[in-house]
């Protein structure tokens, strides 16, 4: 796979779910230059020991469609309130962006709030999008990761890149934690790549196998900056958290023993005595 073409897939991605963390840069639009500092200490240091420079905040995500992208407001919101989770997310959207009805940032958040926890994606991605980087509602790191959390559930890579960025670098009220940061990005990297020259592959699967080559990565650079300890803990909470996950129909053909994370990098139990520092 040409490395260009890997690049841009993984920054696309980055950027439309707004996990990336993008630094301010020239400008043509001065308002595209608004910088955000909500959460991040004058003096905090990021992973490389070096100050954080403040994050431009990038637009809002464009709207998800879905099959119920012209379906009448009052069909759509009975089909909602009668539990239909594609029809809350779509309300909840439409609310969030104003389309076809007034903008409600009440409404938006009680749809897509009641469409994640029954397990809808693309409600809890957004959720997460708009409370880390502060869209229409004051910034909550706290409800941001609750909701990336409940995206990772799903094997979404991203989610997992943006959790071990947050803990990592300390954001807001997210105290930092480097073995948790691992953690997160060890599970990012424990998602199974699709064969690149299957001829099958979706754009999707690409652009997936782009973000578990960089949290691959990012686990490994973090590996550098801990303990061997408390490699080997987080390591096994990364181990316990994909035991307790289902691994999606395609990546069936690789099965994952207790002691084996699913990129096949060997795990070692963790101590009984060692720290909760990473625990959930």
């Amino acid at each position: 796979m040409n490395k260009l073409y890997r690049f841009l897939f993984l920054t696309a991605a980055l950027t439309v779910l707004g996990f990336s963390q993008l630094t301010a840069a020239d400008n043509n639009n001065p308002q595209d230059n608004v910088t955000s500092t909500a959460g991040l200490q004058p003096d905090a240091l990021g992973i490389d020991g070096q100050p954080i420079r403040k994050k431009k905040v990038p637009p809002p995500p464009p709207p998800q469609k879905t099959k119920y992208d012209k379906l009448p407001l009052a069909k759509l919101l009975a089909k909602a309130e009668n539990g239909d989770l594609t029809a809350e997310f779509e309300l909840g959207s439409r609310f969030n962006y104003g389309r076809s009805v007034p903008k409600d940032t009440a409404q938006a958040l009680h749809w897509l709030r009641k469409a994640a926890k029954a397990g809808d994606a693309n409600a809890a991605r957004l959720l997460a999008v708009k409370f880390y980087n502060g869209f229409d509602v004051e910034p909550d790191y706290a409800e941001a990761i609750k909701w990336a959390e409940k995206l990772a559930e799903t094997h979404d890579v991203s989610a997992a890149l943006m959790l071990g960025s947050m803990y990592a670098n300390g954001e807001g009220n997210t105290k930092r934690d480097l073995p948790r940061s691992y953690m997160w990005y060890a599970i990012g990297a424990g998602n199974e790549p699709v064969d690149e020259d299957d001829p099958s592959i979706t754009d999707e699967e690409l652009n997936n196998n782009a973000l578990i080559s960089t949290a691959q990565d990012e686990r490994d650079k973090m590996a550098g900056l801990i303990s061997a300890r408390e490699e080997r803990i987080a390591q096994s909470k990364a181990s316990d958290w994909w035991m307790k996950h289902a691994v999606p129909e395609r990546k069936k053909d690789k099965q994952m023993t207790s002691m084996d994370t699913p990129d096949g990098k060997k795990m070692e139990a963790a101590p009984a005595t060692a720290s909760a520092t990473v625990s959930h």
